[in-house]
């Protein structure tokens, strides 16, 4: 468990002031030949006593896989501690990276609250980890804001959780609408990772809007985790010949994907390269600075573009571009938003308890930061915009903007 803010603990050892010595000579002083002293020195005056550091507020964060959101949340913290902290003390974020399952992740959420008697739970960013995660939260009483997680089922465990990303439920209708009515293709071909929370919840809800729209869904295929050769699936999607391919998997099947179907090659019935689509988990370095990865010419949904004209959300690049060196993603954006979330609710109700905490949080309107938050809906799901990307050259490109 790492501790990570700006500013040190110390204790401040104080000792005591003997004020003894003085008054035994002045009483000295006195004594002798009888006569009174020409002068007497004046005590020492005490010395002032230090003030103790404030007791920092602890907010746990929790990061699935190898990911950069922690450096968006430390944005968030080092801004409340440029401010002053929260509630007149210094915040501090305790981190766990790297989480690789949802039972981690739960035992990890538990060390936090019940050792780092955290005050909040902020993400993870991997909806099936997010979904245990979640009842962990409601179970101490701690309210949790998850970061990248999108699964509608993430706050399913109870009103003290709450999303900082749109839900697959938005992310899946945005794409469809986008193949149907900003491509004009009538054909999709969809492949997901089976058992995966995330990959087959988004797939759904593609292919049942998709279709609502009056498209045709020509293959529905998934494959296992950690795959790597995907010859069967593809033969079926090249066979089926659709205008487009959706794959909302993780970036590491991705890579593989792309470069088989791109090998093959994919076409669509007139004789035209299938376009690939993606979620926002391909706004990942991994994926677009893969080398083996054919993915140029595609487009993905995510939460924010650094390119963004929003005067928050550029204050946000600015700040994270001067402190890492790098620009930041869509799970960084959100990651941010998250954090800065809790910090303004617990400080416009000037206290810690979770329940009016909950309340502030639910009656969230107009939320302006790396994203745009309208409001929250009773699941506790935000309303907000989207935006699409394309890649080319390797390089994600701002596309449009999806308000809901």
């Amino acid at each position: 468990m790492s501790h990570v803010g700006n500013f040190c603990r110390a204790r401040v050892h104080c000792s005591k002031l003997l004020r003894a010595a003085g008054a035994a000579a002045i009483a000295l002083a006195a004594c002798g030949d009888g006569t009174s002293p020409t002068s007497v020195a004046p005590a020492a005056p005490p010395a002032p006593t230090p003030t103790p550091t404030p007791t920092p507020v602890n907010i746990g964060f929790l990061v699935s896989g190898v990911r950069t959101y922690t450096n968006g949340a430390m944005v968030a913290v080092d801004e409340a501690n440029a401010g002053g902290g929260l509630l007149g003390r210094p915040v501090e974020l305790i981190v766990e990276e790297n989480l690789q399952d949802a039972a981690t992740a739960v035992e990890v959420a538990e060390t936090m609250v019940l050792d780092d008697e955290v005050v909040a739970l902020i993400g993870p960013n991997r909806s099936g980890h997010a979904i245990e995660v979640g009842a962990v939260a409601q179970r101490h009483g701690v309210p949790m804001i998850t970061t990248a997680a999108t699964n509608p089922r993430v706050t399913a465990a109870g009103d003290l959780v709450f999303m900082a990303a749109f839900t697959d439920q938005f992310q899946g209708r945005v794409m469809a609408d986008f193949a149907f009515e900003t491509l004009g293709v009538t054909t999709a071909a969809v492949l997901t990772q089976r058992g995966e929370v995330y990959s087959e919840g988004i797939g759904e809800f593609f292919v049942n809007h998709f279709r609502r729209l009056g498209g045709t869904v020509v293959v529905d295929q998934s494959y296992e985790e950690g795959a790597t050769d995907f010859t069967a699936q593809l033969t079926a999607v090249a066979d089926a010949a659709p205008a487009v391919l959706f794959m909302p998997g993780p970036v590491d099947e991705v890579v593989y994907l792309t470069a088989q179907a791109r090998a093959l090659p994919l076409h669509d019935a007139a004789g035209e390269p299938t376009v690939f689509l993606g979620p926002d988990a391909w706004d990942n370095p991994t994926l677009l600075e893969n080398e083996q990865a054919s993915v140029d010419g595609s487009f993905f949904s995510t939460h924010f573009s650094p390119d963004t004209d929003e005067p928050t959300a550029r204050a946000f690049v600015e700040a994270y571009r001067a402190r890492f060196r790098i620009t930041p993603t869509g799970g960084d954006g959100v990651s941010y938003d998250a954090v800065r979330l809790f910090l303004q609710a617990a400080a416009r109700v000037g206290s810690l308890d979770a329940d009016a905490i909950r309340l502030e949080l639910q009656a969230t309107e107009d939320y302006a930061g790396a994203t745009l938050i309208s409001h929250y809906d009773e699941n506790r799901h935000p309303t907000k915009s989207a935006v699409i990307m394309t890649i080319e050259d390797g390089v994600k490109k701002f596309y449009q903007q999806v308000d809901p």
